[in-house]
């Protein structure tokens, strides 16, 4: 075997990942006890060697440190095998950070699983990168509500609770009242401005519960659980009345906008969301027929 005139310590030392070499003598509490860190753990967490030289990883887990990834961890500990995770650890400071976790267990000459060494790449940029991008294909990104990707999910899974537990639900079909005469005298920008003013109101006004979306241009969906017919009327009402009286501002002054609402109530012959949705919409086209800024069911 060819000699090197360099220690492989110094290599793991200055490595740009965290390194932790903890023994495997001990999985229950107080646990493995940490036997070596790096350079780079230190930066990253803002603990000193000396400060968890002896103790347990940890005490880098907080509230936020999701319990299945540990248990992972513990069954490849306890099974002395090769484990890799993406876990959420904290630093010295209290802030969270996000890690590429690879455990690894290293044996001595006779073949005996002596320690672990975990090799860690803070990963929290991409991370933060993938959340937003999950929450900007999810929401609208004008009002900032859920969008009919994300509505139609969870329709798809209030009809089964329905059918089990006959609970039923409703939904109110919202749209905006002379929509286009607000873009061609205002410009595209007022009728932006419209859009959240009056998405604002509605939500703003429903319960915790209730879920809002926007689903098309000027056109917001609205599911109540538990809520059967006569009760989202009496809701719808008074999201209308609201938004009636709501000013939407603008350079020149304020003004005023109506909504039309259809509403329906899930029924047991429904097979799938876009009935309900599609007689909450019929609705809608009645309100609007028989003179808007009023409600149809």
């Amino acid at each position: 075997m060819k000699e090197f005139d360099f220690n492989f310590k110094d290599i793991v030392d200055f490595a740009n990942d965290v390194i932790i070499v903890t023994n495997a003598d001990q999985i229950n509490i107080p646990g493995p006890e940490i036997v070596y860190v790096n350079q780079a753990f230190t930066e990253l967490s803002g603990y000193t060697a000396e400060e968890v030289i002896g103790k347990n990883p940890r005490i880098l887990q907080s509230k936020e440190t999701d319990e299945e990834t540990k248990k992972v961890i513990r069954r490849g500990l306890e099974q002395k095998v090769p484990v890799r995770v993406t876990i959420r650890n904290q630093c010295k400071a209290g802030t969270g950070y996000w890690l590429d976790l690879s455990i690894h267990p290293l044996k001595n000459p006779q073949g005996v699983v002596t320690h672990f060494v975990a090799i860690e790449r803070d990963v929290t940029e991409q991370k933060d990168i993938e959340r937003k991008l999950e929450v900007l294909s999810r929401t609208d990104p004008l009002t900032g509500l859920i969008n009919r990707r994300t509505f139609d999910e969870i329709l798809d899974n209030e009809l089964p609770h329905f059918k089990q537990s006959g609970e039923v639900f409703s939904l109110l079909m919202l749209d905006i009242d002379h929509f286009k005469q607000i873009n061609d005298n205002f410009g595209h920008s007022v009728g932006d401005t419209a859009i959240k003013t009056i998405s604002l109101a509605c939500e703003s006004n429903l319960r915790l519960y209730d879920k809002m979306a926007r689903i098309g241009g000027e056109e917001f969906c609205v599911l109540l659980p538990a809520t059967k017919k006569e009760s989202a009327l009496e809701i719808a009402e008074k999201i209308r009345e609201i938004v009636a009286q709501t000013p939407i501002r603008t350079s020149n002054g304020d003004i005023l906008a109506t909504i039309s609402i259809g509403i329906s109530e899930v029924e047991n012959t429904d097979t799938n969301h876009v009935n309900i949705m599609q007689r909450a919409d019929e609705n809608l086209y009645k309100a609007k027929k028989s003179g808007r800024n009023r409600v149809c069911a």
